[in-house]
């Protein structure tokens, strides 16, 4: 595969769109600074080398998904995508057309920055999410809807991320602009996620449980907050907004949440 991602940083104007603010997963005794000795998901074909750790896991997630959706981009005649990435090491920032008054972001991180079109993710978060010491801290999970563990539940809200940098190359910010609560931005770019996950388990890429991760997931991150302008979707808005994009397959059906 010819990656379309370009790592690091490249300026922009000064817009962005957050999204995920939380996500969290579980392995058996996890400690709150461990780090995934292995990814159960294969990435690539089954003969490439699998990450090591949380960097490693983050960047080959994104290049798979990148994959996923040159692939989609080409069969509907755009041009390919393109986005850059940075990966936030723990206890630093960094700084972004987006983020707080400083323009920084830093270990809570978990956005795609339209304004500089680039993907942020803290590597503390991912692991945090990966080993499950915040999952008491998410709006859904907090109060018992769903759970998050594992490499899948990393590698959703990657998808969902990378589902925004789809959003943008389409036009789609542009288009309907503040025309719809951001809610429709959010749930389509989990139904984004859901798509190129259907095409892992195609190619059977998938462990088992990997389902369920990003299932539980979805809950964990959803919240009730519906008089906040960013309300991201219920716990099961998101879950089914997912289930929606991998039981079709196709981006076309997830159209309806910006119809």
């Amino acid at each position: 595969m010819r990656s379309l991602i370009r790592p690091g940083l490249v300026a922009g104007a000064a817009s962005c769109l957050l999204a995920l603010g939380g996500a969290t997963l579980y392995i058996t005794s996890a400690r709150a600074d461990a780090q995934p000795a292995t990814s159960n998901l294969v990435l690539g074909d089954k003969d490439s080398t699998q990450p090591q750790n949380m960097e490693e896991l983050l960047t080959g997630v994104t290049e798979d998904v990148d994959s996923y959706w040159t692939k989609q981009f080409e069969a509907a005649g755009l041009p390919e995508p393109r986005v850059s990435y940075a990966w936030i090491p723990a206890g630093q920032t960094a700084a972004s057309a987006c983020g707080d008054e400083n323009g920084t972001l830093g270990d809570s991180a978990a956005a795609y920055c339209s304004g500089d079109d680039t993907i942020y993710i803290s590597q503390k978060f991912a692991t945090d999410i990966y080993t499950g010491a915040l999952d008491q801290a998410l709006p859904g999970s907090s109060q018992g809807f769903g759970r998050t563990a594992g490499d899948f539940a990393v590698a959703y809200i990657v998808a969902h991320e990378y589902g925004h940098q789809v959003q943008d190359e389409l036009g789609m910010f542009q288009r309907y602009g503040s025309q719809v609560p951001t809610e429709a931005f959010e749930l389509q770019a989990d139904c984004y996620a859901g798509t190129w996950a259907k095409s892992a388990a195609d190619q059977n890429r998938l462990d088992d449980g990997d389902v369920d991760e990003a299932l539980d997931a979805a809950l964990a991150v959803g919240d009730f907050d519906q008089s906040n302008p960013t309300h991201h979707g219920t716990p099961e808005q998101r879950r089914d907004a997912w289930a929606t994009g991998f039981e079709s397959g196709d981006p076309g059906a997830c159209s309806q949440y910006l119809s």
